[in-house]
Formats: structure tokens, C-alpha cells, sequence
């Protein structure tokens, strides 16, 4: 479920199913859609825009005791009680301007009939209880084909998957750990043509991968998104009481620290900031995902205007050149935009009519940093899009000595 009630991956259809039978006897006034977003090109599916899109239904799941599943196949069932026609209608017409350039969205007409199908549950309950368990028993036959076949390696112990067991093991074990070995830092830099690279600040930042070796060697960390979310949640308390200390000198100058947006209201946040003065606030840079940031939406403007008033600044992070395009850093009051170098983004950033080169410039070319720049390419995508701040191994070997005349 992307609002509402949480259900682990791989269990949306199982819980529709359970959801839809306990709806039996209060059918009244309920209408559910069903949304056929498997059938929109592969690129409107990253899960960045399905977040994006799931946005147009939040007022039907938080203000109409509603819930949003997304299904194995990435389709969307909303259902909602006793909203309007009006109500109903206004998301879609949000998720009909969202995919306008999608064949199955543009050819549909005004009522998005073939791409929405919709359910009035006084009348059509069996229909939509029938639709649901169909989709669970779809969903378990390619579950159980997935497996068939699938290698066994005795002599490997098997990786676990993260469990909440697991979790507070892995949270006892955080709070007693010293983190400056896995503690990593890495410098964003202003590059320009035939200069060495000039350092701006570097993010300060966790390695998942020493956290890992050193503490979860055979666990699956990533495994289960809304439990690695808490798990991250927990060690920025960690990070934060790291920064606090002051006790390592690269973070008296400028800094940026990727936290989740619950964080920011920790008794350990509160603590840092108190001690820090307002000079020293405004050269720490707070980085947000933009799943986090969505996951919350009304959190994290509330924290963002706090912040924003005692001088902090905001980095938006993780953009793809699927996604920039769709978000409006302005509305959203971030200062920076990170956006992932890729050979797909180089290929789309050379063409002149370019959607990503509209969306950079839209932004302002100065205020996006290209990152995981560990390609020679990137320099020339960054010239491409009028980019001049680049992160990634690339830049870590230019400022290394004698390194620099490779530069852009």
C-alpha cells in the first residue's frame, strides 16, 4: 500500500483481498478504481513516478477512510467512502495531466475509461472481491514459478532477509558501535574547463556497506524497505550525535548530511542544532530522498519552513533524468537538486531537444550537482546541461595530487 495501512512488497494483492472482505457488510457509499498502471510505458513506471502519482489519491485515502495498493504489476487499487463524484473525478483528471504524453492515458477520453475501471461497491462487491482474489492467485503463481529451479549452494550460509528481530538486534548493536570507520566523506566540487576541481562541501555519510560488514554480515539489509527505512532512521540519530561532537575538523566547514525527514525532529537533531550558531547552520546542507520526502509530504514542509527560518539549506537527492523532469524544486523550497549521472542521461542530455536540458534549466543549471560522476562522460553530459558541481569517484581521483589536469 503507498497510503493508508503499510504491507510489506509482495503482499498487496493478499491484503486487498483481506481488505475487500471485511468491507462485505459496510458496502455503503464505498467506490474503489482500479488502475491500469502496468499498462503505461516501462519509464512512467519507475517508482519514482508511481510515488508521484499515488500523490493525486492521497486526499481520497486520508479524507475518505480510503486505502491505495500497488500490486505486483504495479497497478493501483483505490478504494474510498463517501466521496464525491467531484472528488474522484479531480484525481483523475491530476493523473490524467501527469501521463498526457502516455498512448494509454491520451487515447482514453475524458473518463479514462480502459485505463480506469471503476467500482461502486453497493452494486458490483462480488465483482470487485472476485477481481482481487484473481490478481492474489496471479500473483502466487508467478511467486511460486519464480522459485522453482532457483540454485541451492549448501556450502553458502543462506542470507537473511531483515526481519524486526533482526532490526532491533541490528539497532542494540548500532548504539554501542564506533562509527568512525564507517563514517566515509566525499567533496562536491565546482569544475571548470582546465581548472583543478574546487571543493564546495562534502557529504558526510554512513557506508552501508562497512555498517554491513562490520555488524550484518549475513543479513539482507535492503531486503524489506519499510524496516531498512527505520533502521536508517535510527542510525542518523547515530550520525547526528557523530556531528555533534565536532571531533573530527573537516566538519568545521561547509557539510552536508543525508537524513530521513522523521529525523528531523529527534531529540538528537534539536540537541545539534542548539549547539550550533547561526553562522555555522547555514553551511550545513540537509539531504533528502524525494521517496521520504513524498512518503510525508506535510512533515517535511513543516520541518523545512522551521529549518529554513535558522538558516539551514536543503539538497533535493536521488533524481534520475526520469524524474527530474517531474519535480518542481521551487513549489518544493529545496536549494539543491542532486541528479544521478547515467549513460541514458548522457544519451538523453545530448540530444537538443532534450526534456531533461528544459528541466536543469528550469531548476538553474547552478544549483544541480551531478553525482556517481565515475565516468569521463559525465563532464561532458555536466557541460551538455550547463551543470558545474559534480560529486562521485571521478572527482574523489582529480583531487588527488597530480590529478587535477584531467579535469573537464
Amino acid at each position: 500500500m503507498i497510503a493508508g495501512k503499510r504491507v510489506l512488497p509482495g503482499q498487496q494483492e493478499a491484503a486487498l483481498t483481506d481488505y475487500v472482505q471485511r468491507l462485505e457488510k459496510h458496502t455503503a457509499g464505498r467506490h474503489a478504481l482500479h488502475l491500469r498502471m502496468s499498462a503505461l510505458r516501462p519509464q512512467s513506471r519507475q517508482i519514482q513516478r508511481l510515488h508521484i502519482a499515488a500523490l493525486a489519491f492521497e486526499p481520497l485515502v486520508s479524507g475518505f477512510d480510503g486505502a491505495l495498493f500497488r500490486l505486483s504489476n504495479d497497478d493501483f487499487v483505490v478504494v474510498c467512502k463517501d466521496a464525491g463524484p467531484e472528488i474522484i473525478n479531480r484525481a483523475l483528471s491530476y493523473l490524467k495531466n501527469l501521463y498526457a504524453a502516455d498512448p494509454i492515458v491520451r487515447d482514453t477520453g475524458e473518463d479514462l475509461k480502459g485505463f480506469c475501471r471503476r467500482f461502486d461497491l453497493a452494486k458490483s462487491y462480488g465483482t470487485l472481491l472476485d477481481f482481487a482474489r484473481a490478481a492474489q492467485e496471479t500473483a502466487r503463481r508467478i511467486t511460486s514459478s519464480d522459485t522453482v529451479g532457483a540454485p541451492q549452494s549448501p556450502s553458502e550460509p543462506a542470507e537473511r532477509t531483515l526481519d524486526p528481530k533482526a532490526l532491533s538486534n541490528i539497532q542494540t548493536a548500532i548504539a554501542q558501535a564506533d562509527l568512525t570507520n564507517m563514517i566515509r566523506r566525499q567533496q562536491v566540487c565546482a569544475v571548470a574547463p582546465g581548472k583543478a576541481p574546487q571543493p564546495v562541501f562534502s557529504e558526510v555519510f554512513t557506508s552501508m556497506a562497512a555498517l554491513r560488514e562490520i555488524l550484518t554480515p549475513d543479513i539482507d539489509i535492503h531486503g524489506n524497505r519499510w524496516l531498512f527505512q527505520d533502521l536508517t532512521a535510527h542510525l542518523d540519530r547515530r550520525v547526528i550525535n557523530f556531528l555533534g561532537h565536532k571531533d573530527d575538523s573537516s566538519l568545521s566547514k561547509a557539510f552536508s548530511v543525508n537524513l530521513n525527514v522523521a529525523s528531523l525532529a529527534s531529540p538528537e537533531f534539536l540537541i545539534f542544532d542548539r549547539e550550533l550558531s547561526a553562522d555555522a547552520r547555514q553551511t550545513v546542507v540537509i539531504e533528502l530522498q524525494l521517496i521520504d520526502i513524498l512518503a510525508d509530504l506535510d512533515a517535511f514542509l513543516f520541518y523545512r519552513g522551521f529549518l529554513r527560518e535558522r538558516r539551514y539549506r536543503f539538497c533535493l537527492d536521488g533524481l534520475t533524468y526520469q524524474s527530474l523532469p517531474l519535480i518542481n524544486t521551487e513549489r518544493l523550497g529545496v536549494d539543491l537538486a542532486k541528479l544521478i549521472w547515467s549513460p541514458e542521461l548522457h544519451e538523453s542530455a545530448m540530444r537538443e531537444d532534450s526534456e531533461i536540458r528544459e528541466a536543469v534549466k528550469a531548476i538553474d543549471p547552478k544549483r544541480v550537482i551531478l553525482i556517481r560522476c565515475d565516468d569521463e562522460l559525465a563532464f561532458e553530459t555536466g557541460k551538455a546541461l550547463g551543470i558545474s558541481l559534480y560529486q562521485g569517484y571521478l572527482i574523489d581521483d582529480l583531487l588527488k595530487p597530480g590529478q587535477a589536469k584531467r579535469s573537464a
